[in-house]
């Protein structure tokens, strides 16, 4: 037990007292850039989750679509587009104009994961396991892929998940980067849990175990992101992951049998 707390510390208190030391200088505890960027980011979130989602392309525009191929895949598509303008491009723009920094200075860059590969790689290797066991549950075989026509064809199949691992970089940027390195400046590590609120509920809806595990993602890859100065680790594990499930939630539907 003791040394399990030697090894909790290392990976926690210890990274976020470097973390402190690292981000946090000469910079005001309170400035417009620090507010304005959580009022931002709020802001951002709100617009999506109202005007950004699946459902909003299918009531409006639902019946241009229908002759279209692969009609049922467009209101996903829109979604991708909508969390790309909003949590990618325009936080670009607000980068740019209020901290007159670039895409790398908020870690979106590949430099500085290659340490942190090993570790990155162990957390993998504990999640898949789990995933693979919750897979058997019918809940699980329900929700995904969450595009529910995935596994009707590859034309189907690919498009979703190249959309699917898009919106992931998106979401790690948004998160783990334009947030993270926007505040760290001013919170250090407290801005991996202020990040951490937002993060988990835009988990809402989806199932109780996936909600619950992204409060430790949220603060792990929070974490990671500020240590390594970038947020490509988390898109990497997210992808995998992501994509992991799809594959078995659709092996459990016996439609990918069907596609070979």
């Amino acid at each position: 037990m003791k040394n399990i707390g030697k090894l909790l510390q290392k990976i926690t208190i210890e990274q976020w007292s470097i973390i402190d030391a690292e981000y946090v200088k000469s910079e005001k505890k309170t400035d417009f850039r620090c507010i304005g960027s959580l009022i931002f980011a709020l802001v951002m979130i709100v617009v999506q989750r109202y005007y950004g989602q699946s459902n909003t392309f299918t009531n409006n525009f639902g019946n241009l679509i229908t002759n279209r191929p692969f009609p049922l895949i467009w209101s996903h598509l829109y979604f991708t587009l909508a969390c790309l303008i909003l949590f990618f491009v325009i936080p670009y723009v607000f980068i740019r104009i209020v901290f007159h920094e670039r895409l790398r200075d908020h870690g979106f860059t590949l430099k500085g994961i290659s340490h942190y590969m090993p570790i990155y790689l162990a957390m993998i290797l504990v999640v898949i396991p789990l995933v693979v066991i919750v897979s058997f549950s019918k809940s699980f075989s329900e929700h995904y892929p969450l595009y529910q026509q995935a596994g009707d064809s590859w034309g189907n199949l690919l498009i979703w998940e190249l959309s699917y691992g898009i919106y992931f970089v998106v979401l790690e940027f948004f998160f783990r980067g334009f947030m993270i390195f926007s505040l760290a400046r001013y919170l250090g590590s407290f801005s991996i849990f202020v990040m951490t609120i937002p993060y988990v509920m835009v988990h809402f809806g989806k199932p109780f175990a996936e909600t619950l595990g992204s409060i430790i993602a949220g603060i792990f890859l929070g974490t990671l992101a500020l240590r390594t100065r970038s947020i490509f680790g988390g898109v990497f594990i997210h992808i995998t992951i992501a994509w992991s499930m799809d594959i078995l939630a659709l092996l459990q539907k016996g439609q990918l049998q069907k596609l070979f």
